[in-house]
């Protein structure tokens, strides 16, 4: 369903996580950037029924948003590989991000090593596909990513998801959408 909003060229869609083929495991990661540039990150890894198989999240200290979402895609992806998986989806709600992976030329000089590092782990014997996605589609990670903020400085692996983050994953696996609006 799409309703137009008045006066301007953009129409509402909706948008929700939906799960990966049989064969194959998502990754959706995030990152925050809040007060005095205060960074973290945050993802989930899971299966083609929605259910959890992994997670994280970190706090990075002082970074821009920018670097914090590709350290938020290295550590998922690096996380992924550890676990096992040859056969990853990932989604991250930044399009800056895939741009920065797909053409270093107009990447800040520091994001440059942490860029070359997930190429690296790309490089890897193994299918892995990077997706844009509207924000709507990835709650999970953003939530991940907002609690590490609270969490000392370094990664933690999170075998269970934490309680806040029931309720996304549970939007998730019922397939529930969002509204955004979205240009014509």
């Amino acid at each position: 369903m799409a309703l137009i909003k008045p006066g301007a060229s953009k129409i509402v869609k909706y948008f929700g996580w939906k799960p990966p083929p049989e064969n194959a495991f998502k990754l959706n990661t995030d990152g925050a950037c809040k007060k005095m540039n205060m960074a973290a990150v945050g993802g989930l890894i899971r299966n083609a029924n929605g259910n959890w198989a992994a997670g994280f999240c970190a706090n990075i200290g002082i970074s821009s948003v920018t670097n914090a979402k590709l350290w938020g895609l290295f550590y998922g992806i690096d996380l992924a590989w550890k676990l096992g998986v040859r056969n990853l989806l990932v989604e991250v709600d930044s399009k800056c991000i895939i741009d920065l992976l797909a053409n270093t030329s107009n990447s800040p000089n520091s994001s440059l090593a942490v860029i070359q590092s997930i190429r690296r782990l790309l490089n890897r014997d193994r299918h892995v596909c990077i997706n844009h996605i509207y924000r709507e589609a990835n709650f999970a990670a953003d939530f991940l990513a907002n609690f590490a903020m609270r969490q000392p400085l370094g990664f933690q692996f999170l075998h269970n998801p934490p309680s806040g983050a029931v309720n996304c994953l549970i939007n998730d696996i019922y397939g529930n959408a969002f509204p955004r609006f979205v240009s014509v």
